[in-house]
């Protein structure tokens, strides 16, 4: 059994440009899930997925020995993840065989560890009979409570109702959506039905809401960056950025000390005045 990462990032991001390779700590999107590709224990091989040159040049900064899957025109637009990993398998047959697994690890999601990549895989292996994990978060937004648009009006919508029981969340179930991270699939799952969460049974690897951020717009990518200097995700973060992490946080360090000697001297000079 070979297990065999592939990240897929196109250089035609609408959204955000060059979302893919923006920088994070200094470090850009694409270096964050190399690196924590460069912990796991189980991942025999790396490919990146990407219609940008420069974009491969970054990945191997990171990873030397990473491959290159040069996506066609068709594959650069807006196409699902099923169809380029499907080209991938076809075009690097060989690094493949009937129970290989493969790890789709998208940019956007630069929390994901080593450890929580490892720990889908893990899963995966563990549970014979299934066919596909992924990464989650825990739903605080419940299908009950949405309110669904009636045809062309704007300002009216339909929903169930909403008293008793159902507004009560403790009374409704666990619910889980993809934090777009961490997609690990059988091989020949998706060589069989074309896709990668199998709809019958699908085990999810649950992650905090605060590593789960997908960034999709530009105020996603500045709530990243402020939860890297804060120190929040302290030991993700000491991870990646090294020496660099350590500078910020002694920076943030230092201005919380000269906050709090200002306070205190005004509180002191205040007391004498009195």
């Amino acid at each position: 059994m070979t297990i065999v990462a592939i990240i897929t990032a196109r250089s035609g991001s609408k959204s955000v440009p060059n979302k893919n390779i923006r920088k994070l700590g200094g470090i850009p999107l694409l270096g964050w899930v190399v690196k924590a590709l460069n912990k796991s224990k189980f991942v025999e091989k790396i490919i990146l997925s990407t219609d940008s040159e420069e974009y491969f040049k970054i990945a191997k900064s990171f990873n030397g020995e990473i491959i290159l899957h040069k996506r066609t025109p068709e594959l650069a637009e807006d196409v699902p993840s099923e169809q380029v990993l499907l080209d991938v398998a076809k075009k690097f047959e060989t690094l493949f065989d009937e129970e290989s697994i493969i790890v789709l690890i998208q940019p956007t999601t630069p929390f994901i560890t080593g450890k929580d990549i490892d720990s889908c895989i893990d899963m995966l292996i563990k549970n014979p009979e299934i066919n596909s994990c992924i990464s989650v978060k825990q739903v605080s937004e419940y299908p009950e409570w949405m309110i669904t648009q009636i045809d062309d009006r704007k300002d009216i919508g339909t929903c169930i109702d909403l008293s008793g029981d159902v507004n009560v969340r403790q009374n409704l179930k666990k619910r889980w959506i993809s934090n777009g991270g961490i997609w690990v699939v059988r091989r020949s799952f998706l060589q069989k039905m074309k896709k990668i969460v199998d709809n019958n049974s699908t085990l999810v690897y649950e992650m905090s809401k605060l590593r789960s951020i997908d960034i999709d717009e530009n105020d996603d990518l500045i709530i990243c960056d402020a939860l890297v200097n804060s120190g929040i995700l302290l030991e993700d973060c000491q991870v990646f950025l090294g020496n660099r992490f350590k500078e910020t946080t002694n920076l943030k360090t230092n201005i919380i000390l000269i906050t709090y000697e200002r306070k205190k001297k005004k509180l002191e000079k205040t007391k004498d005045s009195k």
